[in-house]
């Protein structure tokens, strides 16, 4: 049983990092995109995009964060059953 739980947690944990990579890569994809297209233009529509892609990164900024702290608690978690600590703390 106890194999099942640690098996769960390392999908969930692989998981984890999938979403943070996918994150990072919308992060900068849009930090990119208002570069070009603030250096392209200044009309209204521009502004407009520029807005929407700053809201998604800071929205997927705010999922890394929780990612990430699901991905921790998973990881002392493991450490825990193992007997491991990579924090030195037990």
């Amino acid at each position: 049983m106890a194999e099942d739980t640690n098996a769960a947690r390392y999908k969930t944990l692989a998981l984890c990092q999938k979403i943070l990579r996918i994150n990072t890569g919308v992060i900068l994809a849009a930090f990119a995109l208002i570069i070009i297209l603030t250096t392209i233009s200044t009309a209204e529509w521009v502004r407009a995009t520029g807005k929407v892609l700053y809201y998604a990164i800071v929205l997927e900024a705010l999922g890394s964060v929780g990612t990430w702290y699901c991905r921790t608690r998973l990881e002392k978690a493991l450490a825990r059953v193992e007997g491991d600590s990579p924090h030195g703390d037990h």
